[in-house]
Order: structure tokens, then sequence, then C-alpha cells
């Protein structure tokens, strides 16, 4: 009996060493600190103290914002406090339940900056993007304002771009005590070129460019007009030549825009054309453009209709009891663009063949003349007594 008790005794000795063993089971716990910014920015050399009961252990972190403590009880829970210069101290308590251990903690700044920009009118800009120390810092909101934790008491070189302003660059000293930075932003400056066409893709020379219903330049021949400074913004764009419609269009400079292209469409002009023969008008004449009836000529043997400048055509006329004839013109813009097209009447087929039978008649008059004195003539020959010769009267 005494040998049964000796080897339980045994056997809860053995248990009991190994519960101990078990509950002394260490691993490493790993503590990362961040800025809690728009970058998450690793923090060096924040105070980090694990505490467990009346034992304490201390860790700065590293440049990567790591601290790694090792030996820590798996399964212990621990009080976690991490202090930074420039920031709140964060305590909490964490559970080590997982070998190894790591853990993330978020500081925020005691006084974080508030970087606003605005235009030069004083107008606040969303959109802008800051860059502190050649880290992105994040966007300003719709009031223009990014709040950024920043270290005081020294110089930090702040960037800031936005679409159509000019970017912005400078070394600026941040003091203790400031809360709040502001930056004004200038608009971008572009000297813009505008590049004038008509429908044949040809360059158009001579046409005035209007910003805002001011003249402020002529296209050379090239079809270019070189406009002055401006700064980006939305602008009403004209263009006007004779002989084109004139060219209205609401237009936006901005840093990136190129070259802008207008291209201009003609304007139709009055074409007219008179028809006439002897002098005379002729009404009701058909007129062709390129061998396709176009229209007809009035009571005053006129036609009128509308035709682009630059156009070449091929005119014709045609009438009844007339020859046809016609002309290739050109119309112009500044010109009265009239073309007076003369028939000749045609001889009419009646008057040709009672012509000819009048001919006829004539011909068989004269031959019926000619044989009559013919005749004549021989008759009488006949008629005449013989002369008397030598041998009659031998």
């Amino acid at each position: 009996m005494n040998t049964m008790i000796k080897r339980i005794l045994a056997i809860l000795f053995l248990l009991v060493l190994l519960c101990g063993t078990a509950s002394a089971v260490s691993t490493t716990l790993t503590i990362t600190v961040f800025d809690n910014n728009a970058n998450y920015d690793a923090v060096s050399g924040a105070n980090v103290t694990i505490t467990k009961g009346l034992v304490s252990n201390t860790l700065f972190t590293d440049v990567n914002g790591a601290a790694r403590f090792t030996e820590v009880e798996y399964g212990g829970v621990y009080t976690l406090s991490i202090a930074r210069s420039g920031y709140i101290t964060q305590t909490k308590s964490i559970n080590i339940s997982e070998m190894p251990k790591s853990y993330a903690v978020y500081l925020v700044s005691e006084t974080p900056v508030s970087i606003k920009i605005t235009t030069e009118d004083g107008t606040s800009l969303a959109g802008a993007v800051i860059t502190i120390d050649g880290k992105e810092a994040g966007t300003t909101n719709s009031a223009g304002l990014l709040h950024v934790s920043i270290g005081k008491g020294a110089y930090h070189l702040i960037a800031v771009n936005a679409d159509s302003y000019e970017p912005y660059s400078s070394s600026r000293y941040i003091s203790s005590d400031l809360t709040t930075l502001a930056i004004s932003l200038s608009k971008s400056r572009l000297t813009p070129l505008i590049l004038i066409y008509n429908e044949n893709k040809l360059p158009v020379s001579g046409a005035a460019v209007y910003i805002d219903n001011y003249a402020v330049a002529y296209s050379d021949t090239y079809g270019r007009a070189q406009l002055s400074t401006y700064t980006t913004g939305t602008y009403d764009l004209k263009v006007e030549k004779d002989g084109y419609a004139s060219y209205e269009q609401e237009i936006e400079f901005t840093s990136a825009t190129s070259d802008i292209i207008v291209e201009l469409n003609y304007t139709t002009v009055p074409l007219k054309i008179y028809v006439a023969a002897n002098g005379k008008p002729v009404s009701g004449a058909l007129v062709y453009f390129n061998g396709t009836i176009t229209g007809i000529t009035d009571e005053i043997g006129s036609y009128t209709t509308s035709v682009k400048p630059g156009t070449t055509i091929p005119i014709s006329v045609s009438a009844e009891g007339y020859s046809e004839s016609g002309v290739t013109y050109q119309v112009l813009s500044d010109s009265d663009n009239k073309v007076t097209i003369t028939l000749s009447e045609n001889i009419p087929t009646t008057l040709i063949g009672l012509t000819a039978l009048g001919i006829i008649i004539v011909l068989l008059i004269l031959i019926l003349v000619v044989t009559g004195k013919n005749r004549r003539a021989n008759k009488s020959r006949k008629s005449r007594p013989p002369a008397s010769g030598g041998r009659d009267s031998l």
C-alpha cells in the first residue's frame, strides 16, 4: 500500500513539474509604432514599455519604428505604454496569445498642424497634394485643409501641387506653437496658340481671334494666331473671317492645354446667272451645275442660288430653240458673282426645208430655161436654107 501511495505522489509531483514548465514558455513580442498621418510613417525613438505585475521592460523603436522584446511569457497579459515627444502617450493591455506576437500602435500628434491652401484671391483650394520632406502627406479637403503630424522646432521642405496652378516648394520653419500654416498658390500662366483651318484643311490667314469679345490676334499665312500670356481658366473664343461662318466656343486654358485647332466653315454667297439671246433675256432656260439641273431662269432670264466661295463650277444652259452654251466659273467671297451666258437661236427645220425646196425650184427653173434656149437655137438652125456652095454652081 505504501508503495502504491509513493507511486501516486511521484506522478502528481511530475505533473506539477510539467505544468510549471508549460507556464514558463516564452516568446518574442514585436511592437511597431506608426504616425497616424496619411502615409503612416514609422516613428523612431519612441519609448515602449511592457509591464507585468511589478516587472517592467523598456525599449526604444528603431528607424523602422519597431521594438522587439524577447523572453516574454506566452499567455501572459501585459500593460503596453508608448511615449514619444510630440505625440499623445498611449497605454493599453495586450494578451500574448500568439507565438511570436506582433502588435502595431498608431500615435496621434499632440498638436497637429493644419495646412491651409488657397488661391490668389483667398478661395479655398481642394485637391491640392501636399508633400513634406519628400513624402506625400495627403490631399486638401473641400475647405482647402490638410491636418498633418510634423516635427516642430525645425525646418521642413513643403511642396504643394494642384492642377492649373504653379507648383509651390519652400523650406518652412515650424515653430512649437504653430497650429496653422497658410500657403497661397498662383494660377499657371501660358501662351496658347490657335491654329485656324478651313473645310479643306488649308490654313486660313487674316482670321481675327477674339478672347472674351476682345480682338487679341490675327492668323498668319500658316493659319497660326499666337496669343499673349493668359492664366489658366475658362474663356470665350471667337474667330471671324470674311467668307466664313463665325466660330464661337468656350475653351479652358490649363497647364496641359495643347494647341487649339479651329476649323472654319465657308459661308454661302449669292451666284446670279443671266441668260440672253440677241440682247434679250431668255426665260425658262434650264441651268445645269456639273451636268445636273439646278434651276430655271425667270421672266427676266435670271436665276440666283447660293454657293460656297472658292467653288469652281461648270455652268451650262439650254433652252428650246437655242443652242446649249456654258462657262466654268469660280465663286469668290469678295465678288458680285454674276455670270451672263449668251445663247444662239437654232434655225427651224421647216425653214431649212423650205429654203432647200426653194433652191431646188430655182435650179429646176434655171435648167428649164437653159434647156428651152438650146431647143430654140437648134430649131432655128434647121429652118434656114442651105448656103450655095461652089459645087452647086458648078
